[in-house]
Formats: structure tokens, sequence, C-alpha cells
């Protein structure tokens, strides 16, 4: 009886349309709080560090991968990187964006690279690049 139930429910998600996704995610964390040899900092070294990456596929067959880094030196300056790919099979291109953000002394500066290309060359592809500064805390 319980397969019947369930081979029911299955057919009438696929009937539905309904919306199956898979999807994964996985976080690390560093944190380096040792003095450089000879005991002194005398130039900014990374204290802290971080990564995530994510992979998810939808039922259209659309596949995302996120990737992003993100560091603290000891000087109070960070770095954070995000990666996006996205394939898009029903169209034959793919998206990239690279965001890089630095703040330093509470200043932001933000830069935002996509690029969406077509594997099979049936297309050109293009490329735009962003950039922006601005004081931390504010828009």
């Amino acid at each position: 009886m319980t397969r019947i139930l369930l081979a029911g429910a299955a057919a009438l998600g696929l009937m539905s349309g309904a919306v199956m996704a898979q999807s994964t995610i996985t976080t690390t964390s560093t944190t380096n709080t040792g003095v450089p040899v000879g005991g002194s900092l005398s130039a900014p070294v990374v204290v802290s560090g971080s990564s995530t990456n994510g992979h998810s596929v939808t039922a259209d067959g659309d596949q995302h991968f996120v990737a992003g880094t993100k560091t603290r030196d000891s000087a109070g300056n960070t770095s954070e990187t995000t990666i996006t790919n996205t394939s898009y099979p029903l169209t034959d291109m793919v998206t990239s964006t690279r965001k890089t953000t630095n703040v330093s002394n509470g200043v932001a500066t933000e830069t935002t690279v996509t690029t969406n290309s077509f594997p099979s060359g049936r297309a050109a592809g293009t490329t735009s690049t962003s950039t922006r500064t601005y004081t931390v805390g504010s828009n």
C-alpha cells in the first residue's frame, strides 16, 4: 500500500510540473591568531578566512555553481570574492559573474565582471565590468 501511495505522489508531482531541484552547500573557515617569526607585526597578515561553495540543478536543467571567499587581515582590511557560474542548456549560454569587494580604512571598492558566452560558438560572447567605491555603512 505504501509503495502505491509513494508512486502516486511521484506521478502527481511530475504531472503537475512541480519543480524539483538538487543542491549542495559546503562551508569552511580558518583562523590564524599566531604572530609571525620575529615577534612583531610589521605588515598586515591574514588572520581569518572562510570559503563557501554550492551547486544546484533546476528541473529545466539550469546548473548553478557559486564559490566565495572572505579574508580579514591584522589591520582590519577585508577582501571578499564571489564567483557565480550559471549554465542554461536550453539556450546554450553560460553566464559567469565575479564580484570582488575590498575594504580598507572604511572605504570599499567593489568590482563586478559579468561574462556571457556560448560554448557552441553560435553567437559572440559579451563581457561587462563595473566598479564602484563607497564608505562602509552607506549605500
